[in-house]
């Protein structure tokens, strides 16, 4: 069951890159590129292909072809050529890394970077080549045996190979770590998350190698072909390296998908506020006949959100006058007496106070009573939105605070208490 499984992992995380580069190479073609992807897809394809060799389907298949496909040299070469092509993968993630950091982020520059990398990618091959050829192991089925003092220049072989994968991950993990941090939020930013992410499943995938090592040492034999504990974290890796590679692309496509999905849900956490409102104001609702109607579509969905947004805004715009000129003071008092003040940020305390001064109008509109015009009177401004998509985000979270905040409740107690020793 387990070797089924990593067959799959295996077989899979080559499908998926191979069919990732030639997706991207495809949706490129007449089109410049960015040409730090050409790492990330041979990258990908070796890794994967390395995945696919040392399968355990493959070491199977390669079983029944007689000696030849087993023997290089009178060694056992199918573990070495999977290795191989792993330790050339993540030589070529370290050359990513460094093509996307600024000029004056790598000493001797990004080209000086690159010709490093490739040059410590080149000598750990050529030094890895040589390690297994000097423990002349034979494979026998899946597994790979060394004799005699051969296991512990196999031991020795496996470590080189452990050392370089981790150092080479956790060097991409930081530098691209380091990248992210300077992106602005955005599809970029969210990528390079993404492959940061990937580099951690790939160390966890890297600890395999100690056990195969222990496995060396007390038996002399190790078994050469991917296990499920190996695979599946190495097919986890590839996702989340492509993915977030090709993140600029997907993202833009996703958003757009989801915009309704996301609109209806605004739509409904709106719900609240916007009801409220027009039970105080009937006047703000605009369209009623049709606002059922509209909600089917998709481009209906959003349509509908964006009159919700203009009838709550047109709405405050009317309960001007009933606000109280204490709402500020009333919700900074209620956050000391709480304790709240020291933990919320200054947009949360502007969220409240913009809920309490709808909630505080409203319940003087009830009455009819009026407050007298000044500078500090009516209206509580929202902070300045940017877009409709930050107006949405914003108006949300007024309503949630307009349905669940104590600070809200207690104005609203406030404000009808004092309206009721008003004198008639």
């Amino acid at each position: 069951m387990s070797d089924r499984l990593a067959d799959v992992a295996d077989y899979l995380a080559c499908l998926i890159t191979l069919g990732g580069t030639a997706g991207k190479a495809l949706s490129d073609r007449g089109r410049r590129s960015d040409p730090a992807l050409r790492y990330v897809y041979a990258c990908g394809l070796c890794l994967g292909l390395g995945l696919v060799v040392t399968a355990p389907a493959t070491f199977a298949a390669a079983s029944g072809l007689g000696s030849w496909p087993w023997s290089w040299f009178g060694f056992g070469c199918l573990r070495l050529v999977g290795d191989e092509l792993e330790l050339v993968a993540v030589g070529f993630l370290a050359m990513l890394a460094y093509s996307i950091q600024p000029p004056d982020g790598v000493r001797g520059g990004v080209r000086g970077g690159l010709r490093r990398q490739a040059a410590i990618t080149a000598g750990a091959f050529l030094l890895s080549v040589v390690a297994y050829a000097a423990a002349d192991p034979t494979q026998v089925g899946d597994l790979v045996i060394a004799h005699g003092r051969g296991r512990f220049v196999l031991v020795a072989y496996i470590g080189l190979l452990t050392v370089h994968l981790v150092w080479r991950l956790t060097v991409f993990g930081l530098l691209i770590g380091r990248s992210a941090r300077r992106m602005p939020p955005g599809a970029l930013r969210s990528g390079l998350r993404l492959m940061a992410s990937g580099t951690v499943i790939g160390l966890l995938w890297t600890t395999s190698n100690v056990n195969d090592m222990l496995d060396v040492l007390t038996t002399g034999g190790e078994i050469g072909a991917e296990s499920a504990v190996s695979a599946v974290p190495a097919l986890v890796c590839v996702v989340l390296m492509l993915a977030g590679a090709t993140a600029p692309a997907w993202a833009g496509r996703l958003t757009r998908w989801s915009r309704p999905l996301r609109a209806r849900y605004a739509y409904r956490r709106l719900e609240p506020l916007w009801s409220a409102l027009r039970e105080t104001v009937p006047a703000v609702e605009l369209l009623p006949d049709t606002a059922r109607v509209g909600r089917r579509t998709p481009h209906g969905a959003q349509f509908a959100l964006y009159r919700r947004i203009i009838e709550i805004r047109d709405g405050q715009l009317a309960l001007r006058p009933y606000v109280h000129p204490q709402v500020p003071s009333w919700v900074a008092e209620f956050d000391q007496t709480t304790g709240g003040a020291r933990s919320r940020r200054r947009h949360e305390v502007a969220v409240t106070v913009e809920a309490a001064g709808i909630a505080a109008a409203l319940e003087a509109a009830e009455a009819g009573h009026r407050y007298p015009a000044g500078p500090s009177a009516g209206y509580v401004p929202s902070e300045g939105q940017v877009g409709i998509d930050e107006e949405v985000a914003w108006l949300v979270k007024v309503a949630d605070a307009f349905t669940t905040s104590p600070a809200v409740a207690g104005v609203r107690s406030r404000v009808r208490d004092e309206l009721n020793r008003v004198p008639g």
